[in-house]
């Protein structure tokens, strides 16, 4: 794990990601640098209340902004129970946001993908582009709030990210445990533990993407066993209940058309064969869901 951009990948992981003045101050000079020249932090509304760093007793207290005579330069003052009126530097008053497409972007140009960003889900999922890993053409992802409380109703809606075999999933700081994240072959990393600053730019460390990658790819190219025809309408009503989820969610997720579902549903196996690329996304979609529930 770099040190350095430690504490910025955490604080994009939180559900209102901002830097106080005082906060910025104290990162290092080099991950500063980075922030800046890659416009990663965007100037936000100025603090109401600040912490007092007169008495040494760290309690929060409200901002009087004072512009007298009319014409000067505004000066900031908290009230400190110990101290009395205690001046404050406007920067001190200063927050900066993190800017989410901003790491969508420069984490894409990181990894050279070259491609569009694609919002997937606003301020939570992002698709990057695509590139060859290894031996594999690989989809790659950018998810936040991969631990929140949300994060599984995000995922089951981001039908775009469950339609994508076998993607590459970065996460700015902490890893899901809910299982249904690693369903669909979906390999995940932290951004916090696989990048680090050199000569004032970000640098994904990708040579430790293809070997995970490569593992669980080709445990997805082995085709499951066919579920039974008689188990087929119940395991398809386990998956929409559990998923919270339509029919239509279903063929879509497993890219397949309606019609095509509703044949491997009743069976009819002269017309999708179980041995079909259309039937084995299907039980691969899933036996997935069933296993992992397991």
């Amino acid at each position: 794990m770099n040190e350095d951009l430690t504490a910025f990948w955490g604080r994009a992981d939180l559900e209102d990601p901002a830097f106080t003045g005082d906060e910025l101050r104290r990162l290092p000079a080099a991950t500063r640098r980075v922030l800046e020249s890659h416009s990663l932090l965007r100037q936000a509304e100025n603090l109401r209340v600040i912490e007092c760093d007169a008495c040494g007793e760290d309690h929060l207290e409200e901002v009087e902004i004072l512009v007298e005579p009319a014409g000067s330069k505004p000066r900031a003052y908290i009230t400190c129970p110990e101290a009395g009126r205690v001046s404050v530097p406007m920067e001190r008053l200063q927050q900066w946001s993190v800017d989410l497409e901003a790491i969508a972007r420069v984490v894409g140009a990181a990894l050279d993908l070259g491609d569009r960003i694609v919002t997937i889900a606003p301020s939570r999922i992002w698709l990057l582009g695509k590139q060859r890993v290894g031996a594999r053409l690989a989809e790659f992802f950018l998810a936040r709030g991969t631990t929140w409380s949300d994060s599984v109703q995000v995922l089951q809606a981001a039908s775009r990210l469950q339609a994508s075999p076998a993607p590459i999933v970065l996460c700015p700081n902490r890893l899901p445990d809910a299982a249904v994240w690693y369903q669909g072959g979906r390999t995940l990393f932290s951004l916090a533990e696989h990048s680090h600053i050199e000569e004032a730019r970000l640098v994904i460390d990708a040579s430790y993407f293809e070997d995970f990658h490569r593992q669980i790819a080709e445990r997805m190219e082995v085709p499951p066993d066919p579920t039974p025809i008689p188990e087929r309408p119940a395991l398809l009503k386990r998956y929409v209940e559990e998923n919270r989820c339509r029919i239509k969610d279903v063929h879509y997720c497993a890219n397949v058309a309606r019609e095509d579902l509703n044949k491997w549903k009743l069976g009819r196996t002269h017309l999708i064969p179980d041995t079909s690329e259309k039937a084995i996304r299907i039980e691969k979609l899933l036996q997935r869901n069933q296993k992992s529930r397991i």
